[in-house]
């Protein structure tokens, strides 16, 4: 089947602060906080290939807040933030980390 074509999209995005992300990797380090994974290391990149999640998702506000970096944000790796937010309301970090568990991981 044919992919490729162009189509318009109008959407809404939740603004980030780069500064909260940059804060979160530099307190809470370039490792995924559920799976532990290196990506870096893994990549041989000097770019963090990690995503920062929001403990409260930014979808849920109802207006904008202050995040605090070192409670509120976490680094995670592109497939845990996935699972994290398969479903609404998103997992929690310690749900998540036991599915790995129990998984063998």
């Amino acid at each position: 089947l044919k992919e490729g074509a162009e189509i318009s999209v109008v959407s809404k995005k939740r603004e980030r602060n780069p500064r909260n992300r940059l804060l979160c990797i530099k307190i809470h380090g370039e490792i995924c906080k559920i799976c532990k994974i290196d990506l870096k290391k893994i990549y041989s990149t000097s770019k963090s290939l990690l995503e920062v999640h929001h403990i409260e998702p930014l979808s849920e506000l109802d207006a904008p807040k202050k995040y605090d970096p070192r409670t509120d944000l976490v680094p995670l790796c592109p497939n845990c933030h996935r699972a994290i937010h398969s479903r609404v309301p998103a997992f929690d970090l310690e749900t998540i980390k036991k599915r790995l568990a129990d998984n063998g991981n």
